[in-house]
C-alpha cells in the first residue's frame, strides 16, 4: 500500500521550521530582565545582570543545539523523496521531545546550575531530555532511510551509512555526559558544548570522506 503524501514532504517541513523557530525563541525567556520595581532592585542592576551568567550560559547552550538540530533536520528532510502517514507521526514525536520540550530542561539548567545541592539533577535532566530527542532524532532517520525506504533515488549507500553513523554518536554521547553529570555537572556541560562545537562541522560529509578513502 502506498503510504505517500498527505501532508506533502514540503508542508512537513515547513510545519517542523515553525515548531523550531518557536522552540528557540521561547529559550530566551529563561533570562530574567531586571527591573527598578523588582524586590531585589536595591541590589543593583549590575549585580542582577551578573547573577544571569548562568541562564545566558544555559540559553546559549540549548539555542546551539536546536540551531544544529534544527540544520540537521532540513539536510536530513533533503534526502527523503516522498513522506508517509508513520513519518510524519514519528517527526511530531521528535518535534515534541526534542524541541518544543527543551526550554523546559534549559530554564531548569539556568536556575539550578551551581547550586551545590540540586545542580547534579539539573544537568542530568538537561542530559536526559537531550538523549530522548537524539534518538527520537534518529529514529525519523531510520525510518526514512531504511524501513519507510523514503530516501532520494539519487542518496548513495555511502552517504546513507555516513548519515547513519554522524547522527548516531551524538545521543551515544550525551549519554556518557549525563553519566558524567553525576560526578560533575560542570565537566558535563563543558562536554554539551563540545558537543555543539562538533556538530557545526560538516559532520556526515566527512565521515563519507572518511569512508571512500578507506575503500
Amino acid at each position: 500500500m502506498d503510504e505517500t503524501l498527505d501532508p506533502s514532504l514540503a508542508r512537513l517541513s515547513a510545519f517542523s521550521d515553525g515548531v523550531f523557530a518557536f522552540a528557540i525563541t521561547l529559550l530566551v525567556l529563561t533570562i530574567r530582565i531586571p527591573h527598578p520595581t523588582d524586590a531585589d532592585a536595591g541590589a543593583g542592576l549590575r549585580t542582577l545582570l551578573t547573577q544571569q551568567w548562568r541562564n545566558v550560559l544555559a540559553f546559549v547552550l540549548s539555542f546551539m543545539l536546536v540551531g544544529i538540530n534544527w540544520a540537521n533536520h532540513r539536510v536530513m528532510f533533503s534526502k527523503f523523496a516522498r513522506s508517509s502517514h508513520v513519518l510524519v507521526w514519528l517527526n511530531l514525536f521528535y518535534l515534541m521531545v526534542g524541541v518544543a520540550f527543551m526550554p523546559i530542561p534549559t530554564a531548569i539548567l539556568g536556575d539550578w546550575i551551581g547550586n551545590p545541592q540540586n545542580q547534579v539533577v539539573a544537568a542530568v535532566f538537561y542530559g536526559a531530555a537531550s538523549i530522548v530527542g537524539g534518538i527520537a532524532f534518529n529514529v525519523v532517520w531510520w525510518y526514512g532511510a531504511y524501513a519507510g525506504k523514503l530516501t532520494s533515488p539519487g542518496l548513495t549507500a555511502v552517504e546513507r551509512r555516513a548519515h547513519t553513523i554522524a547522527w548516531g554518536i551524538a545521543p551515544l554521547a550525551v549519554v556518557t555526559l549525563t553519566a558524567i553529570a553525576f560526578v560533575n555537572p560542570m565537566l558535563a556541560m563543558a562536554g554539551y558544548v563540545a558537543i555543539i562545537v562538533f556538530y557545526v562541522l560538516p559532520v556526515p560529509g566527512l565521515v563519507a570522506l572518511h569512508q571512500r578513502r578507506k575503500k
